[in-house]
C-alpha cells in the first residue's frame, strides 16, 4: 500500500496482512528477509490503513480518518483534538521534519471528500486547515501532495497535473 525509508531503513506497509515490513541494508543492499515494525502480538489492526509517513514516528492513516503514530514498534499518543469537522474520505498524509531549530515538523492528512488538507503538529494535535476557494474542485480531485516546510511550497497531484502554492505561514 505505502513504502517508506528512514535512516537507510526501508519499510513497506501491507495492510492486508496489518504489517509494517522493515528492511535493513547490509553492504547497500537488502538482502536479509524483513522483520515485523510492529510487534504481532500487540494485535494491531492495520485493516483499512491508506497511507504511511516516516520521520523517525511511522504514521499511518485509515480510511476513517485515524492516525497512529508508532515509535520503534509501539504506539504513541497522536490525539487529533481541535478539528473543525470529522474527515470525510482521507486519502494521504505528509510528515515534515525539523526544517527549522524552532520548528518541530508538521503531520498533514489530506482530505478529498471535504476538499482540504488538515495540518496537526507531532501530537496530533489541530493548527490548521487548508481549503480552495468555492469555485475550485482540485483539493476534491487530490490524488497526492507533498509539503516543503523548508520553501514554503505545497505540491498537488490533482486532475493530472502537478500543482504549486505557497504555504502560508503559521499566524497567517
Amino acid at each position: 500500500q505505502a513504502i517508506g525509508k528512514y535512516e537507510g531503513n526501508l519499510y513497506i506497509l501491507d495492510p492486508l496482512q496489518s504489517r509494517i515490513l522493515k528492511y535493513v541494508p547490509v553492504d547497500g543492499a537488502y538482502t536479509l528477509p524483513p522483520t515485523d515494525y510492529l510487534d504481532p502480538m500487540l494485535g494491531i489492526d492495520l485493516t483499512g490503513v491508506v497511507d504511511m509517513a516516516i520521520d523517525g514516528n511511522i504514521y499511518v492513516l485509515y480510511v476513517d480518518g485515524r492516525v497512529l503514530k508508532f515509535l520503534e514498534g509501539k504506539q504513541q499518543p497522536f490525539t487529533m483534538e481541535g478539528m473543525p469537522s470529522a474527515m470525510t474520505s482521507p486519502l494521504a498524509l505528509c510528515v515534515t521534519n525539523d526544517p527549522f531549530p524552532e520548528q518541530p515538523g508538521y503531520v498533514y492528512v489530506a482530505d478529498p471528500g471535504s476538499g482540504r488538507i488538515l495540518q496537526f503538529n507531532k501530537q496530533g494535535g489541530y493548527i490548521r486547515q487548508f481549503m480552495a476557494t468555492p469555485d475550485d474542485d482540485t483539493l476534491y480531485n487530490l490524488q497526492g501532495f507533498m509539503v516543503d516546510e523548508k520553501t514554503g511550497r505545497l505540491f498537488i497531484v490533482a486532475d493530472g497535473a502537478i500543482w504549486l502554492t505557497t504555504l502560508p505561514p503559521l499566524g497567517s
